[in-house]
């Protein structure tokens, strides 16, 4: 067994703990959206912010991405 076939097997064996880490990015986004209400462009909270935006966002995919391939992968076995 490859070293990618005992990562990915490592990773799914925490399936169950994905949807939390869902929830918690969730919260941070919806978190975050609601501080750009009060940011303005240009100045450094603003840049911290969108950093903090793509962070989130690819945690998200990251995370959605895993569970569905996880998910996939244990309905097929």
């Amino acid at each position: 067994m490859g070293l990618r076939e005992v990562a990915v097997d490592g990773v799914c064996e925490q399936r169950n703990q994905i949807p939390l880490l869902l929830a918690v990015v969730l919260v941070m986004g919806v978190l975050l959206a609601f501080s750009f209400l009060f940011l303005e462009p240009g100045t450094a909270g603003y840049v911290i912010a969108l950093v903090d935006a793509i962070l989130v966002g690819g945690c998200l995919v990251t995370f959605v991405g895993v569970y569905w391939y996880c998910t996939k992968q244990a309905m097929g076995s």
